[in-house]
């Protein structure tokens, strides 16, 4: 679309209403009655926008609706609004409306009428903008028509100040030799302003005006001498007049976006409303084949959200074959979104396209994106389980061309060979010399990449190399026998994700291998993010050796997850020994250590004493555990142990002091919780009297006579005396030894007390 189409366009908006009778010679007086009440109605409407109008190009396009208005109304309705001082914002609009049909080169019915008020406009207007604008409006009409009225405004001794300014100013604007010299003889105006302001006009039109009397005639003569060459010819005078050209120009750029868009957003709607796929197929395949550009770009956009999205259903074959053309595309613009959207097609074999452009293509923006696209549709093609499948020979072109790109001093066009490279070279299908010719031309590249200039490059390329030695590259071997060294090397460069990608590279030749050199080669490394591979490798292939560099990373509260799941991972492969080092570890400063944490190592001890046959560190383990889920509030996971730990007890005297070991450890808490002290002594009594003189009964009576501060030994007693024995006749200890406690108690008695006779 341009400029021309946008005034086409607000025309048929203002007449799209009339009735077709009116193109009708033979019209009925009633009909044209009916016509141009119709026309009175859109004239009313397009006046209240300009008036009313909520942005100025809203305005401005009513104010150009009612210029090109058959109706002799309208064209009374802008004359009323330039004279009229209160609205300042419609005069601006009627006035830029005029100045873009001078511009469009339209014909303005009966303008001469627009002559008088515009003068009258430069005559009172104090706003400088406002007076700029309309003196740039006068150009509508040729020079001789407003010469006169200028020159009277100027030469009003009575008048305003401001107006014979404006009026000055108006000159500058007509590209006209007579205005010049007309500023050059006001030079030497006694009138207010006039001289001052000729001055600063000449000055904007590159004309220097000496102080000197004798210079400045001489000056005078040497443009009336030279004529109008003197200015047309003269850059400087040139430049003012051009520069309400640029403007307009700017202002028709601008509309005409304005324009285009609201045409892509009906466009958008006439698509959503489209019935089915095969109707948004046909409709898109419509628009592709637009002569306009942005209607292509607007489609190739919708195309490109198509297929990003989750459907990705397939386009059809007309789509298809439009898109492969539009590669060839005389736009630059359609050329290179078509590139992009055929990087996300790869079902879709445009190989043969794409390598025929790029042999012409001179746009290096548009071959870099059909490069792109070219790997990328070479690469899914390669795949096992692609549908659509390039020969070999295709593959080979593409990789020449992406060492081309590889070795071009643009880091962008580096990288993007060296992907489509790896990418490319993950699959089968070449021979082994083939395949060592691509392979050393990425370490060479590598090698020639500046550090102090390209800092992220280099990490890139290292990057693709060290995908080429993961196992699912099927040129691994290859790629790890040349590239070991250089990723060796590169574990002591100064940049971080060059160590990184190091890393990464030895890490997929060999774990093992790349533990014990990054062991030594990263011993004070830096970064956390290197850290955390390290964490995860020793967790994958470290051993006791990496325990003591992994507890210092323990401490660190961004790093510590990391690092614990490593530790956890290499003590699953140690012996009992070693994790009951770490829980002394542990134990030695438990402030340090989260319950989680102590809960997962007391697990995997128990564990591994019982798998290696220790009983004495079982025990240990579940007794641990046991202290850890009471102090915690977990009365049923405290019992499991407590209960694990009574089976492995031979006789009586061995679980009682079992038992009140276990009660102690809970009876030392701030307030004992009743339920696991309960459970304890039921599990007892479950099996074995409670002995007056035994070791459980001196544990509750020393604390129930003389608990903590912050204790409550009614919860407790409450708690044993809700204990249900089988045969109570066999308790008969454990009966008065609940009495006994009963009666130092600081605790009311319950209201049914079991009969001890």
């Amino acid at each position: 679309m341009n400029a021309p189409r946008c005034g086409t366009v607000l025309l048929l908006l203002a007449i799209g209403s009339l009735p077709c009778v009116l193109a009708q010679e033979a019209a009925l007086p009633t009909d044209q009655q009916a016509a141009q009440a119709e026309i009175d109605k859109q004239v009313k409407i397009n006046r209240s926008i300009l008036l009313e109008g909520r942005d100025e190009r809203t305005r401005v396009d009513a104010a150009t609706l009612l210029l090109f208005s058959d109706s002799r109304e309208a064209r009374r309705e802008l004359l009323h609004i330039l004279r009229d001082p209160n609205n300042p914002a419609a005069r601006v609009a009627v006035c830029k409306a005029m100045i873009a049909a001078h511009d469009n080169r339209q014909q303005i019915a009966g303008r001469e009428e627009f002559v008088e008020p515009l003068m009258a406009l430069l005559g009172t207007e104090n706003e400088l903008s406002q007076a700029e604008l309309a003196a740039q409006t006068l150009l509508i009409f040729p020079y001789e028509n407003v010469e006169r009225r200028l020159e009277a405004l100027i030469s009003d001794a009575n008048g305003p100040e401001m107006a014979r300014r404006n009026a000055v100013r108006a000159l500058k604007y007509q590209p006209d030799e007579r205005a010049v010299f007309k500023l050059m003889s006001l030079l030497e105006s006694p009138l207010v302003g006039v001289a001052e302001e000729s001055r600063r006009a000449l000055g904007v039109l590159g004309v220097v005006v000496p102080d000197d009397p004798n210079e400045l005639r001489a000056l005078n003569e040497a443009l009336h001498r030279r004529g109008p060459e003197a200015f047309l010819n003269n850059p400087g005078i040139m430049r003012n007049w051009l520069i309400s050209r640029e403007n307009r120009i700017r202002e028709l750029t601008t509309s005409l976006a304005s324009w285009e868009q609201r045409y892509m957003v009906a466009l958008g709607r006439l698509f959503d409303v489209q019935a089915d796929e095969k109707a948004r197929s046909d409709f898109l395949a419509q628009q592709l084949n637009s002569p306009e550009p942005g209607v292509k770009l607007w489609a190739l956009g919708k195309l490109e959200e198509l297929r990003r999205g989750t459907g990705k259903a397939r386009l059809s074959e007309q789509v298809e074959n439009v898109l492969l053309s539009l590669i060839s595309h005389r736009d630059k613009r359609v050329r290179l979104r078509t590139a992009s959207l055929l990087s996300l097609m790869w079902e879709l074999n445009s190989t043969t396209q794409l390598l025929d452009r790029l042999q012409v293509e001179e746009e290096p923006e548009v071959r870099h994106g059909l490069f792109v696209a070219l790997g990328n549709v070479c690469y899914y093609a390669s795949l096992p389980t692609a549908g659509v499948k390039v020969p070999d020979e295709v593959r080979r072109r593409t990789l020449d061309l992406a060492v081309r790109f590889l070795n071009m001093p643009d880091p962008e066009k580096t990288r993007s060979g060296g992907e489509v490279i790896w990418r490319l070279l993950e699959q089968d299908g070449l021979a082994p010399d083939e395949i060592d010719k691509y392979l050393g031309a990425l370490a060479t590249r590598y090698g020639q990449v500046d550090p102090a200039v390209n800092h992220g490059l280099r990490a890139e390329l290292l990057g693709a190399m060290a995908r080429l030695c993961a196992e699912r590259s099927k040129c691994r071997v290859q790629a790890a026998k040349l590239y070991h060294p250089v990723f060796e090397k590169a574990l002591g460069d100064e940049l971080e994700a060059v160590r990184q990608a190091a890393l990464d590279g030895l890490v997929n030749i060999d774990k093992a291998v790349a533990m014990r050199r990054a062991r030594a080669a990263l011993a004070d490394e830096s970064s956390a993010a290197i850290r955390a591979k390290l964490a995860d490798l020793a967790g994958e292939v470290g051993g006791q050796e990496d325990l003591g560099w992994l507890a210092k990373g323990l401490t660190a509260n961004d790093e510590s997850e990391p690092v614990w799941q490593a530790v956890l991972k290499i003590l699953r492969r140690s012996t009992a020994d070693v994790v009951a080092a770490w829980v002394e570890r542990m134990e030695a400063d438990p402030a340090q250590w989260s319950v989680e944490r102590r809960t997962s190592l007391l697990a995997l001890l128990e564990q591994k004493a019982q798998g290696e046959n220790k009983p004495e560190k079982l025990r240990e383990a579940r007794t641990k555990l046991f202290c850890l889920y009471a102090s915690s509030g977990d009365t049923a996971r405290a019992l499991e142990y407590a209960n694990a730990l009574w089976e492995t007890a031979k006789d009586g005297p061995e679980r009682s002091a079992l038992t009140a070991g276990l009660l102690d450890r809970c009876l030392e808490a701030a307030n004992p919780a009743a339920d696991l002290v309960g459970g304890l002594v039921e599990k007892l009594l479950s099996v074995q009297d409670l002995a007056a003189d035994g070791p459980v009964a001196k544990s509750l009576s020393a604390y129930l006579s003389k608990p903590s501060a912050t204790a409550d030994p009614n919860a407790v007693l409450t708690r044993l005396r809700q204990i249900k024995v089988e045969q109570p006749e066999t308790r008969k200890a454990w009966r008065k030894q609940l009495l006994e406690w009963e009666a130092f108690a600081n605790a009311k008695k319950p209201e049914a007390v079991e009969n001890v006779n």
